[in-house]
């Protein structure tokens, strides 16, 4: 397997970060950059905001997407008409948008159902864990190559 690049090592730290369950200096050896380069991504993207916005975006905007579509129906109902042109765009678009969220898995929604499974396996078989970890980093590794 080739060396990943730097965007790529950035982009898998984050995901780490994310997740919330790993020091800095951890990340930092899993990743092998250095622990002030970590440390500079964390200041400078403000991963800190973005960790604490993650938990609630997703289902945040799924809620907004229904509350639009629901607002559009009730508002064609009311008037006892079909969609216009605009508005079946707009209900065409917001459906697709929910589509997509709904079955779309991001490479931090895989990485922490990893993270949980190998602590499931952790607790029956150690060795086979650390196995199950080398081999799920570089499946993560290969995700964000595209």
């Amino acid at each position: 397997m080739g060396d990943i690049t730097i965007r790529q090592k950035k982009d898998w730290a984050q995901t780490l970060y994310l997740q919330g369950d790993m020091s800095q200096k951890d990340i930092a050896v899993k990743v092998n950059v250095s622990e002030k380069t970590i440390s500079k991504w964390v200041n400078e993207s403000d991963w800190d905001k973005l960790r604490k916005s993650l938990l609630a975006t997703k289902p945040a905007i799924l809620r907004r997407l229904y509350d639009h579509l629901d607002r559009l129906n009730t508002a064609i109902e009311k008037d006892n008409r079909l969609a216009n042109s605009k508005e079946a765009d707009a209900m065409h678009k917001i459906t697709a948008s929910i589509r997509n969220l709904e079955t779309e898995t991001s490479t931090g929604e895989i990485a922490d159902v990893g993270r949980k499974f190998i602590q499931f396996v952790q607790k029956e078989n150690w060795a086979d864990a650390q196995k199950l970890t080398e081999y799920f980093d570089s499946f993560i590794k290969e995700r964000l190559r595209g």
